[in-house]
This record gives structure tokens, sequence and C-alpha cells, in this order.
């Protein structure tokens, strides 16, 4: 697994105990630094580990990049980086030694970053605008500052015993996921997105300064000034990260737009990248658009098994982001890393472009179904906002051993003043800010942060929707034109017609078509298929893209096996029971749908810190690792 780990403080005496749970590929590329109050571990792909740390001339400083810095904007215009891939420490190196710290804000890319600086006695983190690549701390009851890029990590070190924050449990649980940088894990924070936390070598001390912060502040603008706008600026990010001749790239590839966007800007070929069960609608037309592009097509087939073959690998790598079966290519790592160098993914087009974090009405249609219409419903209080995250939760929670209410822990994270809004410890100057991008402002807070994860794991990797130069522009469209204007369906009609022609797998009406002929014609699709098409092969199968997890709940033994295998942990964990939990899957196994609580839980046991924290040398349930260190 690429990643970073240390301690900082006096006696730091090195991280050998924190890298188990970090390793992964034999081809990553290790580095380590033993200081008398530093220890630092970094693991990282081949392609980025060119000549770490990168030393800054006529300075005791050393700098690591975990990740890919883009290039760099000096507030009157961008540059993008042109050195060779494994160049980012170099090239941020240089830019430290004219601007110090401040170069941070500057930076495109995904990354964290480290600058030891002996003569000042201070290690800085610079993490990117969403903190794509996390770093997990928290504090020893003798003063130390130990972090890692996996939250697994953190209690393999001996002065680290684990105990739960119940309510912040509960919260991913019942939402998988937790806002802001907070953890299940008493005492254990994230790092910050879009700041620089530098920490005193000499006492663990820290400081934190915030660089950037999303703020949606809408332009009036016309439709086609955006489109314009939007389509130029992802084709020049696609130009400027595939333009090595030497580098094979890889795209995952669904039925839908996003990634499909990918292909109509990219000039070059590529190999795309389809999961899927069968040969399902959603499939047969990834083939098509990989027959129209002429990019080769490798279909990656699940089983029914497939899910439980997940479950023995992704909860180590999980920092409570997500379920296990999100690590979706863990399957097919042999198959991706065999035929391509660097991998490319339409993550975030929907969430950033097509309206993902705001709330639409739906309009029930009693028996037949429901529709959602294309108008925005307002979302103007934090109640409101609280309702809107936990709308599909499922309470009460059967393996819960106590009342909890999702909406009271929700509420209870968040502190609305009158310059900003705080929540689970992000700040946003507006609720309105916090409603736009507190599902992905730290990227954590993203219930499918495991799979972008995941793919970094796999191979260098980069989703271009997540560029600074995207992520400003996309501040400034209005609130009408995301909800009602298929951005990202315009863009690949301007960029390849072809494309544009193949249908959308949800809809199935092609792109080029208008938004009107789109809402009409795709709920008319939907409500066909849904009453008079053909059914998949088997129960868990249909022709969407992900299988129906909560029939291959039913119909594999994976789940109650897995309960079953965990009874002692269940038993001497708190707030669970092991009873509750196998009437929440009898309950599901008989009509309820309770897979959403099933795969929470299965991700939770399988995952190392929980055995660690059942181990009886373990705190009690609240009681900090250390001192908590806000």
């Amino acid at each position: 697994m690429v990643g970073i780990c240390g301690v900082v403080g006096p006696g730091a005496a090195g991280t050998d105990a924190l890298v188990d749970g970090i390793t992964t590929h034999d081809d990553e590329v290790e580095t380590t630094y033993d200081g008398d109050r530093v220890s630092l571990w970094t693991s990282f792909h081949d392609l980025y580990a060119t000549d770490q740390p990168a030393a800054v001339d006529g300075e005791d400083v050393s700098l690591w990049v975990w990740g890919d810095v883009y290039g760099y904007d000096d507030g009157t215009s961008y540059t993008p980086r042109a050195d060779a891939p494994g160049d980012s420490a170099r090239y941020c190196a240089d830019l430290y030694e004219r601007h110090g710290l401040d170069f941070a804000e500057g930076l495109n890319g995904d990354f964290a970053i480290l600058v030891l600086d002996r003569e000042a006695d201070t290690l800085a983190f610079v993490t990117d605008r969403l903190a794509t690549r996390p770093i997990y701390y928290t504090r020893t009851d003798d003063g130390r500052f130990v972090f890692a890029s996996s939250i697994q990590a953190l209690p393999d070190h001996p002065a680290v015993d684990p105990a739960f924050d119940e309510d912040l449990l509960y919260e991913y649980l019942v939402l998988r996921r937790v806002f802001g940088t907070q953890t299940p894990l008493v005492g254990v924070r994230e790092l910050p997105p879009a700041s620089v936390v530098t920490v005193d070598l000499t006492d663990a001390s820290k400081r934190t300064e915030t660089y950037w912060r999303p703020r949606y502040r809408p332009v009036d603008q016309s439709l086609s000034t955006v489109v314009d706008d939007l389509r130029d600026t992802f084709q020049q990010v696609l130009a400027e990260w595939t333009d090595d001749d030497d580098l094979d790239y890889g795209v995952l590839l669904s039925g839908g737009s996003d990634s499909r966007a990918l292909l109509a800007g990219l000039d070059r070929d590529v190999d795309a990248f389809h999961i899927t069960d069968w040969m399902s609608r959603e499939t047969r037309i990834a083939r098509d658009v990989t027959d129209a592009s002429g990019d080769e097509f490798h279909m990656l087939e699940r089983e029914l098994d497939t899910d439980a073959t997940i479950l023995d690998r992704s909860p180590a790598t999980s920092n409570f982001s997500g379920w296990f079966d999100q690590a979706y290519t863990a399957p097919f790592e042999g198959e991706i890393r065999e035929n391509v160098d660097v991998l490319l993914s339409g993550l975030y087009a929907d969430m950033l472009f097509d309206g993902g974090p705001l709330q639409t009405h739906d309009l029930s249609l009693g028996p037949v179904g429901k529709v959602t219409l294309p108008a925005e419903k307002p979302v103007d209080t934090v109640d409101q906002y609280v309702a809107a995250k936990t709308a599909e939760a499922i309470e009460p929670v059967h393996y819960v051993s106590d009342s909890r209410d999702i909406d009271r822990i929700l509420q209870n994270r968040i502190d609305q003043g009158v310059a900003r809004v705080e929540n689970h410890g992000v700040t946003y100057d507006t609720l309105t800010d916090m409603v736009m991008y507190g599902d992905y402002y730290p990227m954590g807070a993203d219930t499918d942060a495991i799979f972008s994860r995941s793919l970094m794991q796999l191979r260098p990797y980069r989703t271009p929707f997540l560029d600074n130069r995207l992520l400003d522009l996309q501040q400034r469209i209005p609130r009408d034109l995301l909800v009602r204007r298929d951005l990202i369906h315009r863009i690949v009609s301007d960029l390849d017609p072809d494309l544009a022609s193949i249908p959308h797998a949800h809809t199935g009406i092609p792109l080029q078509y208008p938004f009107p002929v789109q809402y009409v014609g795709g709920n008319l699709n939907q409500f066909r298929w849904k009453h008079f098409a053909d059914d998949g092969p088997a129960p868990h199968l249909d022709q969407g893209p992900w299988p129906n997890r909560a029939e291959i709940v039913r119909r594999s033994s994976f789940t109650l096996e897995t309960i079953r295998e965990n009874e002692a942990l269940l038993e001497r964990l708190p707030l669970l029971d092991f009873d509750g939990a196998l009437e929440c899957y009898r309950r599901h196994v008989n009509g309820e749908n309770n897979q959403p609580l099933l795969y929470s839980l299965l991700t939770l046991l399988e995952m190392p810190v929980t055995e660690q924290v059942a181990t009886p040398d373990s705190p009690p349930a609240g009681e900090p690792v250390g001192p908590v260190d806000e």
C-alpha cells in the first residue's frame, strides 16, 4: 500500500510498528528517515518515487510528496508542471525555496506533502484542497505525535491504545461515513483539507493554517458560456495529464457519461476497464462506447462470491469511509496493473457538475413508483441539512445494544455561528457551502471514498474533475444549470458526437439530446424497464452497473458466516450485540432491506482496528487514547 507514517517527539523510536499496517505491493519504493525527534517511512509507486526526499537548496530541509503535483498558480497565471512524472518533490522543493510554506496555496494536484525543516525543528504537512490523500494522527500519553495514511495502522504503535467514540461509530454504521475530520476512534483525527499543519519537533505541538475553502458564489452566465468553459478546461486538463507517450493509460468505464467524457476528450488510445456481473444493458453500452472510440475493452466479470473475496482484503485498508465491497477493482488488480501505468476515472463529475449535493423533490406515483422532479428543494437550516443526510438511514439498528438517534448525533456535531458553520471539525463560510461541499470536503466524508482511495493504491491514479481549475469553475455555475442542463452530456456531444449518439445506460436516451428529452424519455424508459423488461439471469443481477446487494446477502452465506465467526468479538465490543446482528440478518432474509446496516457491520468486524479495540488492555469506551488534540 502506498502511503506514509511516522512519529514526532522526544524518543520517536522508529516506525517499524506502523509499517505492517500500510505495506501491500512488492514493487513500491520505500524510504525511511530516523532522526532524534522524528521518524518517517514512505511507500510510493515507482512512477512517483524519483529522488525522494528532495533537498531544498541552501537550507537544511527535506521534502517528500505522496501523490502528484500537476502545476502551480502564482495568483496571476497557472503553469502546468513540465517535469517527468516522478519529479513532484523536486518541483515543490524549488517552490518552497522561493515561497516557503506559502507555496501550498498555489499547488494543483492530489497530494500529501511532508516538509522537514531541521533548522526550525519542525515537520510540516501540506494537504491538497480536498485531502484526497488522508493523514490520520493521534497523541500518545507521553505527548508524541503519531501519524499514518491508514487509520488501521495507528493502533499498531505500542503507545496507542484505541477506543471507539460510540456516537461516531454509530454514525459510520448508519451512514457508511463520518463527516469532517473526526473519526470513530477516540483521540484520532484526520489532518484537515487544504491546510498546512506544522508540528514542533521539540514538544510535538502543532499549528494549523487553512489556505483554501470551497465557496459557492455563482455568476450569472449563459449555458453556452458554462459549457464552453467546462469543455475547454476539461480538455486542457486531460491533454496535460496524458502527454507522456512512454506510459500506458487506462480508464474505468461505465455505461454513463462521466467516464465517456474521458474517452471523448483524450487524444490517445487507452485501455477501458468495465466491471460487471454479466452482459447487462450497462455492459453492452460500455462495449459499444469502446467500439466507437477504438479503444480496447476489458470486461472484468464479478461472480456471486466476489463480495466475500473483497471482504477478506479491503477492510484492512478502510478509513471508515464506505463499505468493504466498494474497493471494486480489488479482484482485478492483476489485469489492470499488467496493462496500464496510470489509471483515470470520471469520479466526482456528477457530484460537481450534475447537481449531486442539491436536494430535489420527489413525486410519488403510488405502486408505479416515483419521479424525481428537476427542481431544487431548498436547504436553509441545519435541521433541513441533517434531514437530507439521514433521509435513507435505517433505524433502529438491531445490533446496536442501546438506543441512538442519527439526527441528534449529526446535529450535536454541527455548530452554526454568525460568520461560519463547523461540521465535525471542518469549517465552512456558510450553510450553503456546507450543503454544496460537505460530502467531499474533505474526501473522507464521501460514502465512496474507499473506492477512489483503493484506486490510488492500485496504480498512479487521477480523476480530472478534481483538478483545481475545474473546482474553481464549478463554484461559479448557477444552480439551475447544475440541476437541469446535463453539462457532462454536452461536453461529450461537443468533443465526440459519435460517443454522444450512444444511449446513456440509466436513461436509454443518447447523450446528444437536450435535457427535456433526457428527462421525459428517461423516466418513460425507467417505467418500462421496471414493469415490463426482462430481469437479469439471477435475482441478484439487473441491468445497472452494480449487482443487487440485498439479494447477494440472501443468496450467499458469507454474511451469516462472518457474523458467527465474530461472535466473541461482538460480545467484547461496546455498543454492539451478537444476537442483534443475527436478528438484523434474519429480518433481511425474511424481506426487510437491512443490507446497508449489514455491510457496514461486516466492514467493521473485519477491520484490524476492531480486534485491537476489543482486546483486554484497551481503555474503556470513551476514554481518550491520549490528549485529545482538536
